[in-house]
């Protein structure tokens, strides 16, 4: 299921960008309006939940569509946005963001499918890179590279990264599935990513020139074995 939000305040055109979307039987899609600044506003709150899509027209009441969309992209950086203007003079102010497209509104219907096709591929390339977790209700869309390292401590998992860190009741063996080659299992209560090490001892590892993780003895050949492999490909 994708989810799409459309912030457009002409109730009559926001109808009609939405009637676009649903013509194409083959996606599953649930279309939220956002015809309000109050609705707008919803979009990037603290706590707010994240849309896979924002249809963004430029000119708004409260503030520019391209205002918006970096507040959106700073809660929910995973978002792909698209603008719907009917001003061809903002092609250039929109390169300020992120975008997927920018759309003519007299052309929706022509190019509307194309972008909407587009985000969607963006969405599966950024799975690759991005681990999604959730915690109190709450989904976290997180850069691989970011992760320093994950511990398992009782029933709570704690992602520390390099500017935040997450929550998660996941246990290690699932997280290790789903992330990447750089990332190692060096003990039974810590994923390390192997990018983030600055310094190798036979039970020890340093990661980002600070973080001491321990390394158990079973693990440490194949930790090393995983970390010359990387190393060598670069």
């Amino acid at each position: 299921m994708i989810h799409i939000a459309i912030c457009e305040d002409d109730i009559t055109y926001l109808c009609e960008l939405e009637k676009i979307i649903k013509e194409n039987k083959n996606l599953s899609v649930e279309v939220h309006s956002c015809s309000s600044p109050e609705e707008r506003f919803k979009l990037y709150e603290t706590g707010s939940t994240p849309y896979d899509i924002v249809l963004m027209d430029i000119e708004l009441p409260e503030k520019s569509g391209i205002i918006l969309s970096k507040e959106i992209q700073q809660t929910h950086p995973a978002t792909q946005i698209i603008f719907i203007t009917q001003y061809r003079e903002y092609c250039s102010d929109v390169y300020e963001t992120e975008h997927v497209y920018f759309i003519h509104k007299s052309d929706a219907k022509q190019y509307l499918p194309r972008a909407i096709k587009k985000a969607i591929f963006n969405l599966e390339q950024r799975k690759n890179n991005y681990l999604t977790i959730s915690w109190n209700r709450r989904e976290h869309n997180i850069l691989l590279d970011d992760i320093i390292y994950i511990e398992r401590n009782l029933r709570t998992t704690t992602i520390y990264c390099t500017s935040s860190t997450y929550y998660t009741s996941e246990k290690l063996t699932d997280l290790l599935n789903r992330l990447d080659q750089n990332f190692a299992c060096c003990h039974r209560s810590y994923l390390i990513n192997l990018n983030q090490i600055t310094d190798f001892e036979n039970n020890l590892v340093t990661l980002a020139g600070k973080h001491k993780i321990p390394v158990s003895q079973k693990r440490a050949d194949e930790v090393k074995g995983q970390f010359l492999a990387m190393f060598m490909k670069r």
